[in-house]
C-alpha cells in the first residue's frame, strides 16, 4: 500500500500560509502590497484587536474585474506573472500569486472590487479558503479586503499570537517601512476607531521621514546619491548621533520593495569607521534602483530577500556613498539634547526634542543642506601640522597663515576662549559657541595620526637617548609578542633583556615627551582587558585606537590658549573630527539662535 499521498488543496493552502501568514503584520503587509500594485494613492488600514479579529484595507486602485476576482482566491493564480522570462524581470510586489488563497484558507474574508469602467463592484465571500457568496456591490473603484477572525480554523497557531501591543507594533513597523519606500502615496492606520497615524501623500522621502520619526530626526539624516548606468542610489544615513543598538532603523529598498541585507548593512557600518559606539548601529533609508534582469526576488518565501548579479559593484559603490556623505557634512552634535543621543537608543518622536536647522529641500542640493565646516577636499596630502603640544606659534597672524597654507582659508575661525576644570575647551566660530572635549579631540588627532602612518609605512621614529628597561608581567610579554608587528609598524623599537624584562630603543616621535612605559603598559592592559574585541576592527586597528586613547591629552590637564588653537587646528585638518575612536562627540555647537531661545530672547 502507498504511503505517498497528494495533499487536498484546502490543506496544501494551510501550509503556504505558514510560509507567508506569521502573524496579523504578514497579513497587512501582503495585502497593502496589493494595493500598491494596483496603483493606489491611498490606502487605509483598520484593525480590531490589533488585527486578529479585523483587518481591513480599503485602497482607490484599479480594482478587478468579476472573473478575476474570484480567480484571485486560487493559489497561484496572478496577473503578474505570464511566462518564464517574467520570472527574471520581477517589477511589481507581489507576483507568486500566494496571498490571498492563503490568508483566505485561514480566515474568513470578504472582498469588494470595482473597475473605474464597470457600473457596479463585485463581492465574495469565503471561509477558511471555500468561497461561500458572490454578489454585485455599490462601491467606489478600487479594492476592500476584509479578514476576519484569522486563524480561526488552525488554533495552533492563533496561539502563537502575542498581546494586541505588540502585535500593534509588528503591524506600525510594518507600514512604516512600506510608507518610506513609497512617500507618493497616502497610508491611514485605524485601530480600535483610533487614528494610529494619517500620512499624506509626499514630494520627497525627506518629508516621510519628519511625518513618521519627527522633525528632528529628519534634520539629522544626510543625502547619498549615486547616478550609474547599472544602477542608482537615493537616500538618507543619520548622523553618528542617530546611531542604535538595533537594526530596526535600517531600511533598504530595491525598486520599491523593502529587503534585507546583512552585506550592505554592515558595510554601511563599516563606512561609519570609527565614528560610532561600540555596538551601535547606523541608521540609514536606502533606495536602489536596478534593472529587474539583473536581480533574482524570488529567492524568498515572503521576498524579504535578494540576489544581485554584481553585488561586488553595488557593495563598493554604497560604500564610498556613505563615507563621502560623512566627510562632506558637518556632523558636530547641536547643544545638549543632540549629543544626548549618542548615549540614548530613543529616536525623537517630535521636532520639539531638537531644533537643528539645516532646511527641508528632500536632498536634492546637499550643499544647501549642510555646509561644511570642515572640507576634506580642502585638506593637502597630509593631514597633520607638526607636533600639538610644544607648539610656540602666536594665535594672530601666525594661526592664520597656518590655515592658509593648509588651504583652509574659506572656513569660519574657530577661535578658543578659555578652558573649564582643565578639561573642556571653549570657542567660538561666526555661528556661536563651540565646546570641545580636548581628550576625544586629541584621541581622534593621534588616531588618525596613527593611522596614516601605519598604512603607508611612513614611521616618524624618534631614538631614545636613554634605552628604557621594563619589566612586564607573563601576561605582557605575551601580548608583545602577538603584537610585535604592530608595535614595529608604529615606529617602536622593542627587544627582549632576558626573562620578562625588554628595552625600548626608539619610539613613535609624537610620544617623545611622553611616559614611553606608562603608555605601553597601559595599551597591553586595553588589549588585555578587552573581553569582546569589536568584529568590525582588526586588531591592528584596536592596538591603534588604545595608543591614540593612551597618548591624547587627559583630562584635568592644564592647556595655554595657544596650546587650545594648536589643537583646533589639527582637528580643522581631519576628515572626520567629530567623534573619537569610540564614536563620542569631540565637540558641541550652539548657534546665536539657539542661545537666544534659551535666554528667552527668541
Amino acid at each position: 500500500m502507498s504511503i505517498i499521498k497528494v495533499l487536498p488543496e484546502s490543506l496544501i493552502n494551510q501550509i503556504a500560509a505558514g510560509e507567508v501568514v506569521e502573524r496579523p503584520a504578514s497579513v497587512v503587509k501582503e495585502l497593502v502590497e496589493n494595493s500598491i500594485d494596483a496603483g493606489a494613492k491611498n490606502i487605509v488600514v483598520e484593525l480590531k484587536d490589533a488585527g486578529k479579529t479585523l483587518i481591513k484595507i480599503t485602497d482607490d486602485g484599479c480594482g478587478m474585474a468579476a472573473d478575476d476576482l474570484e480567480l484571485a482566491l486560487q493559489r497561484h493564480a496572478t496577473s503578474k506573472i505570464h511566462d518564464e522570462a517574467d520570472l527574471w524581470k520581477i517589477v511589481t510586489m507581489g507576483f507568486r500569486g500566494e496571498a490571498l488563497a492563503s490568508i483566505s484558507s485561514v480566515s474568513k474574508m470578504i472582498i469588494r472590487s470595482k473597475r473605474a469602467e464597470d457600473v457596479g463592484g463585485m463581492e465574495i465571500q469565503s471561509e477558511g479558503g471555500e468561497m461561500k457568496i458572490k454578489q454585485e456591490v455599490g462601491m467606489q473603484t478600487g479594492t476592500q479586503i476584509e479578514v476576519y477572525d484569522l486563524f480561526f480554523n488552525t488554533p495552533a497557531r492563533q496561539k502563537y499570537l502575542k498581546q494586541d501591543s505588540t502585535e500593534l507594533v509588528h503591524i506600525t513597523g510594518t507600514l512604516n517601512t512600506i510608507a518610506l519606500a513609497n512617500p507618493s502615496i497616502g497610508f491611514r492606520l485605524v485601530h480600535n476607531g483610533k487614528v494610529i497615524f494619517d500620512l499624506a501623500k509626499s514630494s520627497d522621502l525627506i518629508s516621510r521621514v519628519a511625518d513618521i520619526f519627527g522633525k528632528a530626526t529628519a534634520d539629522a539624516m544626510l543625502p547619498i546619491f549615486y547616478g550609474g548606468s547599472a544602477f542608482q542610489i537615493e537616500g538618507f544615513i543619520g548622523k553618528p548621533l542617530l546611531s542604535r543598538s538595533t537594526s530596526q532603523h535600517q531600511y533598504f529598498f530595491v525598486n520599491g520593495r523593502p529587503i534585507q541585507h546583512f552585506l550592505l548593512a554592515n558595510t554601511i557600518k563599516t563606512a561609519f569607521h570609527s565614528m560610532l559606539m561600540e555596538n551601535k548601529k547606523p541608521v540609514f533609508i536606502l533606495n536602489i534602483k536596478i534593472d529587474p534582469a539583473l536581480i533574482d526576488v524570488n529567492v524568498h518565501p515572503r521576498k524579504t530577500e535578494i540576489r544581485f548579479e554584481d553585488q561586488q559593484s553595488l557593495v563598493k559603490v554604497v560604500y564610498g556613498c556613505v563615507k563621502t556623505a560623512l566627510e562632506k557634512n558637518i556632523l558636530i552634535p547641536k547643544g545638549f539634547t543632540e549629543s544626548q543621543r549618542y548615549m540614548s537608543d530613543s529616536f525623537p518622536k517630535n521636532e520639539k526634542e531638537a531644533d537643528v536647522k539645516i532646511g527641508n529641500n528632500g536632498g536634492q542640493n546637499q550643499n544647501a543642506l549642510c555646509k561644511p565646516l570642515f572640507d576634506s577636499k580642502s585638506v593637502p596630502g597630509h593631514r597633520f601640522a607638526g607636533q600639538f603640544l610644544g607648539a610656540q606659534q602666536s594665535i594672530g597672524d601666525d594661526y592664520l597663515n597656518d590655515r592658509y597654507a593648509a588651504g583652509l582659508q574659506h572656513l569660519p575661525r574657530i577661535q578658543s576662549i578659555t578652558q573649564i576644570a582643565n578639561s573642556y575647551i571653549v570657542a567660538e566660530d561666526e555661528h556661536g559657541l563651540v565646546l570641545i572635549d580636548q581628550h576625544a579631540a586629541h584621541e581622534r588627532v593621534r588616531y588618525e595620526q596613527l593611522m596614516e602612518q601605519f598604512e603607508n609605512q611612513q614611521k616618524s621614529v624618534q631614538p631614545l637617548l636613554m634605552a628604557l628597561q621594563m619589566n612586564l608581567s607573563n601576561e605582557e610579554v605575551a601580548m608583545i609578542a602577538q603584537n610585535k608587528e604592530v608595535f614595529d609598524g608604529l615606529g617602536f623599537e622593542i627587544e627582549p633583556f632576558g626573562g620578562n624584562s625588554f628595552v625600548v630603543h626608539a619610539v613613535p616621535a609624537f610620544l617623545a615627551k611622553e611616559d614611553i612605559e606608562q603608555v605601553i603598559k597601559g595599551v597591553l592592559d586595553d588589549i588585555l582587558n578587552q573581553k569582546n574585541p569589536s568584529k568590525l576592527h582588526g586588531k591592528t586597528e584596536e592596538i591603534l585606537t588604545y595608543m591614540s586613547c593612551r597618548s591624547a591629552i587627559k583630562f584635568g590637564q592644564k592647556l595655554s590658549l595657544v596650546e587650545m588653537q594648536a589643537l583646533i587646528l589639527q582637528m580643522e585638518k581631519l576628515k572626520r573630527p567629530y567623534t573619537c575612536p569610540h564614536g563620542r562627540p569631540t565637540m558641541i555647537s550652539l548657534t546665536m539662535d539657539e542661545l537666544s531661545k534659551m535666554f528667552g530672547r527668541k
